[in-house]
Formats: structure tokens, sequence, C-alpha cells
């Protein structure tokens, strides 16, 4: 559809000092759209420049409207020599584009019935490459779309993008289409032979101008796609950026097509309301009800009638879901990139599926094609995991990579499972509520068709169903499912691995042969962690591969749990009591089983060749510092790498009104070569990092916790992480007190100064409940989370899905600070920047906040850096009071 993009620049302020002479700035604004660009006047001598500027119109399709950023830079006027630049701002126009945004303002809203207006305003961060945040620029942008049938159009404007990890608050899930995904491939302006002409300022803007156009591109070709499919909605959307230095860039981007249909709580409180009032029953319209079914050919229709609700309630014009659920079909891949979903949709979990790839980059590699083929290959071999374990879905499905070189490294993987195609609305709690709740975990096949070697135990709570001995998945912890002990604890396992400094073939080669056994080393670990603290499965599993010139790092962190059900591991051993080597204590062991104590074999040295010795050492838990379990975190924090806590409940606490967000960033030279105990202690030296700085919010609980490992240099090493702080407040002490007489000891975590002989669970200390004070009513500010939803407040209505990739400079690292203050400060101001464009669509908080690139360079001896970082997530706005009406 065709449309008509006004902007109105109205004021800058706090400008930097351009004219050394005067201390004042003579600065002007560039307007850019496409091919088109305006100039405001310029105002002298102010650092609060006035301009109240006339509007300057754009008249594009909406195809261009969604793949290009407005550009907004401010300029310093100088009369005898080039004019210097202070900043730019791109706004990314997609929001505007979406039914959801009729809660924008209506002012000068026309008459006409094929014209619709939209409107964003606000004073936005004037970003700079090479100094950062430099002022602010207030500006008006409206949008008047024509409605345009012509079924041949290249745009998906109507399409919903959610990176939420479940289905979004406010909305109810109809129809699951399937697996979308795209990718788009450039040159990186980095590498190309201008770049040894220009300045680092113009290299850096020429590359952010790129990645934001990328981005609006491959998120469009997703929308063209979720339209083929008669989807409405894109549900846990991902987005990425893969660096391959001179090979290009290359932006991918996955997601779940869905029917959602919105739920009116307001119109449900009336009818409910005129019912008992014995008035007839209130009908509501499709439009007040649903997210558009925009089809292919059509237009996005907006009703323009005015409504006496707040802007924020208003509904969305929709027609009624085209598909019904007996005609679901997943299409080629039957993936699921979604992390947590309504009860009854997932009927049985088998594990976790992976398939990895080594791909060689060379100069004449065809880009996008080739790409597509890499990543089909793995599909096509996660999907045959899948139905061997007589699996008809892959859920909670994500995909990674890494480059170093010339080499890459792909990665996908999520977890097998069964999950209910036709009639998933029904809640579990339906059926017997013992039968329903272990069924998840029981394996759909049996012990003589399933073509792996895998052990099989009678499931000891229904004791009908076979269960593995431990439960892996990449999702979170499915609804209705008991946590037996306190609370969920993280762990980690870290693997590293040396190799030669080589390029191409022999270098692809040697990264080959090494991965299959830092995966089954991973794998290994983690089991003796959960051994070591009696827990029997992992959830919120993440496993991720670093490759660096002479180093290949592996990864896996997850939140260990124990599920009733399945058998028990092995009880705490405490560092001072030697290991029982091969003595497994099964807990809830049915009488049905026999002795599950394997037999102690002594071995015969008498026999054999004499030259050669095997000696099988147990796994102990402090055999090996780096697979030690997680350091056990300070008393009043609890800590997971998903949503919530599992067995926060029975651990007696509660989510209160208290949010921090936190972001810790470590680099170091690897000087020598790390190993594996190495990484693992500096894990948990940032989380002590995290603990010290949130002392005071304590109990809270850090949820959503993410680790990332770069190498962007030889002998570099970055770790991230990424999590939420969740303030908690004690329930009841009386629930408390009777969980830790409850025998159960599964998560001592070796505080031996605290058992006794009853051998009671250690109890949280009480809630200091005078640091958790409710915040009024009236906030301030727009609060980022990780989560998908915001604790203490209700999520109103979406208004679009973010993306933005900075780049930041410097050559004056010491004198800033050093490397750690120019990192946390450019991290600063991206959430400043981030919040300015949450406030100028309407929204007052960003869920499900990610950041998926952190990419940091430096040279200490030349006293330069550069960082890269990718965030995004979902504008929202939300509200804190207890009730809506």
């Amino acid at each position: 559809m065709p449309g008509k993009l006004k902007v109105k620049i109205i004021a800058g302020r706090n400008l930097p000092v351009m004219d050394r002479g005067s201390d004042t700035t003579d600065a002007f604004v560039e307007i850019k759209l496409g091919t088109t660009t305006y100039k405001t006047d310029v105002c002298r001598k102010s650092l609060n420049p006035q301009w109240n500027s006339e509007w300057y119109k754009f008249e594009m399709e909406d195809t261009e409207l969604q793949d290009e950023p407005l550009q907004i830079r401010l300029m310093d006027y100088d009369t005898y020599s080039a004019n210097d630049a202070i900043g730019k701002v791109y706004l990314n126009l997609n929001p505007l584009l979406l039914p959801s945004c009729l809660a924008v303002n209506h002012e000068d809203l026309p008459n006409t019935t094929n014209i619709k207006s939209l409107t964003i305003s606000g004073w936005l961060p004037v970003y700079d490459t090479m100094h950062g945040i430099r002022g602010e620029v207030s500006i008006v942008v409206k949008l008047e779309l024509f409605e345009d049938f012509n079924k041949f159009r290249q745009s998906s404007c109507g399409v919903q993008f959610f990176s939420s990890s479940g289905v979004p608050e406010g909305y109810h899930l109809h129809t699951v289409h399937g697996f979308v995904e795209e990718l788009v491939y450039a040159d990186d302006p980095e590498y190309q032979w201008i770049d040894k002409i220009r300045t680092p300022r113009s290299t850096n803007e020429a590359r952010q101008t790129l990645f934001f156009k990328l981005s609006g591109e491959v998120k469009r070709k997703i929308g063209l796609k979720v339209l083929d499919f008669g989807a409405n909605a894109v549900v846990g959307y991902k987005q990425c950026f893969d660096l391959e230095g001179e090979s290009g860039v290359v932006v991918r981007a996955l997601g779940t097509a869905v029917t959602l249909e919105l739920i009116s709580t307001r119109d449900h409180i009336l009818s409910e309301a005129h019912k008992k009032e014995g008035s007839s029953s209130i009908c509501r319209r499709s439009s007040d009800s649903d997210i558009s079914v925009v089809q292919r050919g059509n237009s996005l229709s907006i009703s323009d009638k005015s409504s006496s609700r707040p802007p924020h309630l208003l509904p969305t014009m929709i027609p009624p879901p085209i598909r019904h659920p007996d005609t679901f079909d997943m299409g080629e891949y039957p993936f699921l990139t979604m992390t947590r979903y309504p009860p009854g949709f997932i009927q049985h979990i088998s594990g976790v599926v992976s398939a990895r790839a080594v791909k060689l980059l060379v100069s004449d590699y065809e880009g996008t094609e080739t790409r597509d083929c890499w990543w089909t290959e793995l599909r096509l071999e996660i999907r045959s995991h899948a139905r061997a374990l007589s699996c008809n879905a892959v859920i909670a499905y994500s995909e990674q990579t890494t480059v170093c070189d010339d080499v890459c490294i792909l990665s996908a993987s999520g977890t097998a499972a069964i999950i209910n195609q036709k009639d998933y609305t029904i809640s579990s709690t339906q059926n017997d509520t013992t039968d329903s709740e272990c069924k998840i975990y029981h394996v759909p096949f049996s012990e003589g068709t399933h073509p792996f070697r895998m052990k099989l135990f009678k499931c000891t709570q229904c004791k009908k169903g076979r269960v593995g001995e431990v439960l892996m998945t990449t999702s979170d912890l499915p609804a209705g499912l008991s946590v037996k002990g306190t609370k969920g604890a993280l762990v980690n396992a870290v693997v590293c691995r040396h190799k030669k400094e080589c390029k191409g073939e022999i270098n692809a080669k040697d990264v080959s042969d090494a991965l299959p056994f830092i995966e089954y080393e991973l794998h290994t670990q983690l089991l003796d962690k959960l051994s070591s603290i009696g827990a029997n499965a992992i959830v919120g599993l993440k496993v991720e591969l670093s490759l660096g010139e002479r180093v290949l790092v592996g990864q896996a962190t997850g939140t260990a749990v124990k599920l009733l059900g399945l058998p028990g591991f092995r009880q705490p051993i405490p560092p001072s009591a030697s290991p029982q080597p091969n003595k497994i204590v099964h807990e809830n062991s049915s009488a049905d089983d026999d002795d599950f104590e394997d037999p102690v074999r002594e071995l015969e040295l008498s026999s054999g060749n004499k030259e050669t010795c095997l000696l099988e050492v147990p796994n102990s838990v402090n055999s090996n510092p780096g697979s030690s379990p997680t350091g056990i975190p300070p008393e009043g924090f609890l800590i997971s790498t998903t949503q919530d806590i599992p067995g926060a409940a029975v651990a007696n606490m509660t989510v209160v009104r208290n949010l921090q967000m936190f972001t810790q960033v470590w680099k170091a030279k690897m000087c020598p070569l790390p190993s594996s105990t190495v990484i693992s202690n500096q894990f948990h030296r940032l989380l002590e990092g995290v603990y010290f700085k949130l002392r005071g919010m304590t109990p809270c609980a850090l949820v959503n916790v993410y680790f990332k490992i770069e190498l962007p240099q030889q002998d570099d090493l970055q770790i991230s992480v990424v999590g939420m702080a969740v303030g908690l407040a004690e329930i009841d002490k009386r629930l408390t007190q009777q969980n830790s007489n409850d025998g159960d000891s599964v998560f001592k975590m070796y505080k031996v100064e605290e058992e006794s002989s009853s051998k009671s669970t250690p109890v949280l200390r009480p809630a200091r409940k005078s640091i958790h004070t409710p915040p009024r009513e009236q906030r301030y500010g727009v609060d980022v989370t990780p989560l998908c939803y915001v604790p203490g407040a209700k999520i109103v209505s979406y208004l679009g899905n973010l993306n933005f990739f900075f780049i930041r400079e410097s050559s004056c690292i010491r004198e800033s600070g050093g490397l750690s203050s120019f990192v946390h400060g450019f991290v600063a101001e991206v959430l400043a920047i981030v919040r300015a464009h949450v406030t100028a669509i309407g929204g007052n908080a960003l869920t499900s906040y990610t950041m998926s690139s952190c990419h940091l360079t430096s040279n200490s001896h030349k006293n330069q850096a550069q960082c890269l970082v990718n965030v995004g997530g979902d504008a929202v706005y939300v509200s804190y009071a207890e009730s809506l009406l």
C-alpha cells in the first residue's frame, strides 16, 4: 500500500560545542529516507536550537517503509570548511505499519475511509559512533497509508513480531502454523576498498545503516512467509548478525508462525455485567478481538472509528482466523522457537536433539543460496533425529553460528517432543492429575524400537510408563510439573580445547574432528553435576560454541531440578567424605525393580596384555576442578536460566515489584592459553560480582540468566552475562518450616556446616520485607527486562518489535577510564537510546530484551577499542494498577 510519511523537526537540546571560539554550535538537520533528503535551516549559535520546521514529505511504497530506516543527521554548519557531523538518529518505521499502532495519536485523522494516519513523537538521543550520545532532538513523524489491493505487492504490513518466548500476554493461541526463517547477505563496508580513504566515523555509519536496512528486509521477507501460511504473527522471533569478515555479513531470523486472538478483558467484564443484569448478551466483533489475518493480496484493514477507551486500549481491526486447527500442518520443518507453551500443548518430551556443521568460507562463495543450503542440511538432520525418537515436533528450537577467519561453525538444537496438533487448548488438568503430570516425560517409544542405547526405568510416580535416567530440555519447565526440593540450581559445563594455528581446509578439519569430543565432555560434566547435587533433570539448557584462532570453547548452561517420576541420582557428597565408586542411590524406587546398585568389579591385572593397564576412576566431584558444580549463590539469592525459578513456590517465596536488569562483560588476554577450569572459575567470578552489586535487593531471584563466550581476537577471551533480578518476599514461614523437615537433602550443595543429625534442608533466611516497597502507581521511565512479562504489572498492548545495532569506537581508552569503563558506558548509552525509542512510540517497557551480539576488539598499544552491540525486544505498554477498569 502506498504511504505518505511526514516529518517535522521541533528542537534540539544539550548539543555539544562545535565552535570553540564562541562555545556554541550552528546546527541544522538532514532528514533522509531512501534516496530523498531534506535539510532544515541553520540555527545559529545555540546549544538548544529551535527549528519548528515545516512538514517534510516522503511518498513511498510500504515495502520501502519496511526496509528503510528514517535517518536524521545533525550537522554543524561551517562557512569555509566542510560541515561537521554531530550525530545521527535511526528511526524504525515498522511499528507504524502494525494494526496495534492505533494506540498512538489520532490527531489530523482524515475523514476518508481509505487513509489511516499514525504518529510517533518524542525526544530521541543523537548518537555518534566516535563520541556516543551528543544531545537530543525532538521530532514528530506521521504516516498516512492508502489501501492497496495489489496481490503482487512484496510488503507484509500487519504481521506482528514478538520476541516473547511464549504466547504474548493478553492473547489466545488459536493456531500454530509452523517454522519460518529467512536470511539476507551483503558485503561488509568495513572490508571494502573505499574504507582505506574514508574516516572511521563514515565507515561505522555505513555499517550501521546497512545493518538497519538488512534487519528491516529480513523481517519483511519473514512476514511474507507468515502471510502465505495464513497466520498473523510470529512468536519466539530471533534475529542475529553473522560477521564473516571479508566474506560479508549475514542477517538471520527465525520464529514460529501463529494465529493469535486478542483477549478483550474489558469486553468480557462488561458482558458478564450485562448478563447479571438480565440484559441480552453482548457479542464482540471480530475487529475487537483478533489480530489481523492479512492475506497476501489484501491490505491492512484499520478501523477509523473513534473510541472512548484510552489510546493504549484501542482494538485492532481483524478478520477472523481462516485456518482451523484440524487442518494443522507444520510444513517441512516441525520446529517451534518458543520455550513456554500453554498447558496441554506438550504431551511428551524425549530429550535434546542437535546438529553441527563446519563450513569453509571462500572468496567466491555465493552468499544467500549457499548459506540456505548449509542450514537446510542441519534442519533435515534435526528433523530425522526427532522422527527417530518417535516425535512429531522440535520445541525450543534455536540456531547459532561462530566465525573465525575462514571457518564457520553452524549449530542447531532443540527438544524432541510430541505436541497436541488438534486440541491443545484443553488443559491437562481436565485429566487425571497424577497421570497427566508425569506423562509428559514418559518416553514415546519402547526399548526395542529406538535406535539409541538408552537405559529406561519404570516411572516411580504412576508406575505405568517408562522414563529415562535423566531429562534434558532446551525449553522452560512445562506447566503442571512438580519439582521436588526447595529450588532449581544453576549448572554450567565448560570445555576448552587448544588447536593449531592453521588456515583453510586443515583448520576446518581440525575443528570438525574436535566437535564430537567437546559435546561428549559437556554431556559428561552435566551428568556429573546433576549426580553431585541429587537432581535428575535440566531445563533451559543452552549449549554454545566459540571459535578462536588457537582455542575452541564449548559451554553448556542450564537449571538443574528434581522431578517426581524420574529415578533419583546419588546423594550430595560432602568434600570431606570419600566417594563410593559405582554406588548409586535411587530414590522412590518401586518394589518391582531389582537392585539398582551396580556391582563393584575387581580388575584382573593378571589377564590380557601385561604392558597396558586400564584403570577406571570414579567420577568424584573433586576429581576435576573444571567440572565442579557451580558455586551456591549467597543466602537470599535464587538463580535460573529460565523465565521463572523452578520450585520457587516450594521455597516459600513470591515475586514483588522490584526489578533490576544486569549486564556484566569481562575481557582479558589469554596468556597462557586458558583451561576449562580457568574459564569455569571466571563464570563464577562474574556471578559473584552480580551478587555483590545486587546485595541490597535480597531476597531476589536472578532469572533468564544467559552466558556468552566470545573470542574476538587472538589470545582474547570475553565472557558476558545478562539477566533479570526480581525481588522476592516470603509467603508464609510455616510452609518453609514444613519443607525443611521433609527429609529431602537434594540441594544442600556441600554446606557441611549447616548439616544436622536430622538431615534437614537449609532454609532461606526470612525475607527482609522493609527492602521491598511496592512502587507508586505513577511510574516514570521505561522498564527493560529479558523476561516476556513485567512482574507486578499487566501488559495492555504490544507496540512493535524493535531491533538496534550500534557501533562505538574510541582512540582514547586509557583517558576514559579503561576498557571496562568504555564497554559499560557504551551499554548504558544503548539502553538509554532504546528507552527513548520505546517512549516515542507510546510504550513504557521493553520485554524479551536480548543482546544477541557484543563484539569487542581492542588494541592496548594504540589506545583503541571498538564494540558492536545488537539488542532488541518487544515495546509494550503496561499497567501497574490492580484493575484496568
